[in-house]
């Protein structure tokens, strides 16, 4: 609703003008934040998964009143069956699928290995920016480094067949 009112104020439309069309689209099911905002979270889970606290930020910035953001993203994320340690492993697994080999390898390296260090680094940064934090953090790094060693694997498997 507020994104569309910005929009249409942009147009120099009045008030009462506005008013009017909202509450036409409202009428005819047109214009629902509390559909808006589940599809806005269940995208992010699915695509670009984020924490909950992210999340419900995410709506309320977009304009969707808190106690509402709060109440469709505890019930999206029960939906769906995801906690936040669930999708900080699913945000950690992503994240190491997309960099490449090197990195991937760094990761599985000796513990406490300079390079090591530098992309757990990179890692817990990206699952911070995420907005994980403490355990859920933790068990995404282990998730990170799980799918590395999978996918180092994976390549040795298919290296050796060749």
């Amino acid at each position: 609703v507020q994104e569309l009112r910005e929009r249409l104020r942009q147009k120099s439309l009045n008030n009462q003008e506005i008013t009017h069309c909202l509450l036409w689209l409202e009428k005819r099911g047109l214009l629902n934040d509390e559909e808006f905002a589940g599809a806005l979270v269940r995208d992010r889970i699915r695509f670009s998964p984020r924490s909950p606290f992210l999340l419900k930020r995410e709506l309320q910035e977009k304009g969707v009143a808190r106690v509402l953001a709060e109440s469709v993203v505890d019930r999206v994320c029960h939906e769906e069956g995801f906690s936040t340690i669930e999708l900080a492993r699913i945000a950690a697994e992503g994240w190491v699928r997309k960099q490449g080999p090197a990195l991937q390898e760094r990761l599985i390296q000796d513990r406490f290995s300079e390079e090591r260090e530098k992309a757990r680094g990179r890692l817990y940064g990206f699952l911070a920016r995420r907005g994980f934090a403490g355990d859920a953090a933790r068990c995404g790094m282990e998730a990170g480094e799980a799918k590395a060693r999978s996918l180092a694997e994976t390549r040795e498997a298919r290296d050796s067949g060749e």
